[in-house]
């Protein structure tokens, strides 16, 4: 609740025309994306590439659809709507939590809904679920492909929504999810980080018409 306030503070800012300030990409998500944040592997990553974007980063530890959807609901509205979205969430659903595949891709379509309602002509990249575990035969790996493979049509019936799955980027050629990428199996390195903003960053300048 403490980084939800920071965030109300952060819109309430871009929202002060004293502030001369400007949120122009939301970039919403669970820990994966909360490491982008001071401090975290990903932090000179942003740097580099989200922050001259005018990004905000909406990612929150721990975090389920469920949770993004209650957040989305509880953050002021930004008087000069956002140009873009980036989306990736739901392996905290699936794997340790109790959803079904299926379950945790509706709520993926619920919350780009709800971007979409709340901002009608922002462009959304959904992201598939990033690979969790070293081997392609692990459940979760299993279960985080059986999500991603509802998303291309549940997504269609969405405004403005692109979906993108990089997951392979982050694999070697026998499907295996090495260490120096992802060190817990789950959440990227400073590498990991570099290999995600490659993969998206062209097609959020493009869809944000920079």
């Amino acid at each position: 609740m403490a980084r939800h306030a920071q965030k109300i503070a952060e819109i309430e800012a871009a929202n002060d025309p004293k502030r001369n300030e400007k949120i122009e990409l939301l970039m919403v998500g669970d820990s994966i994306t909360n490491n982008f944040d001071k401090g975290g592997p990903g932090e000179q990553v942003w740097e580099k590439h989200f922050a001259p974007l005018h990004a905000l980063n909406l990612g929150f530890g721990g975090d389920r659809t469920n949770h993004v959807l209650w957040r989305l609901e509880h953050l002021p509205t930004l008087k000069t709507a956002p140009k873009a979205a980036s989306l990736m969430i739901g392996t905290n659903n699936i794997c340790w939590g109790s959803d079904k595949p299926k379950q945790a891709a509706d709520g993926v379509q619920a919350i780009a809904r709800k971007l979409n309602s709340m901002y009608p002509k922002m462009q959304i990249l959904v992201l598939g679920v990033f690979p969790r575990r070293r081997n392609l035969d692990h459940p979760h790996r299993k279960q985080i492909i059986e999500l991603n493979s509802y998303l291309p049509e549940l997504l269609k019936e969405v405004p403005n929504v692109t979906f993108m799955d990089i997951g392979e980027k982050f694999l070697d050629e026998k499907g295996f999810l090495p260490q120096e990428i992802m060190p817990d199996t789950t959440h990227p390195s400073k590498k990991g980080h570099e290999i995600w903003a490659a993969a998206i960053t062209p097609k959020l300048k493009e869809l944000m018409a920079k």
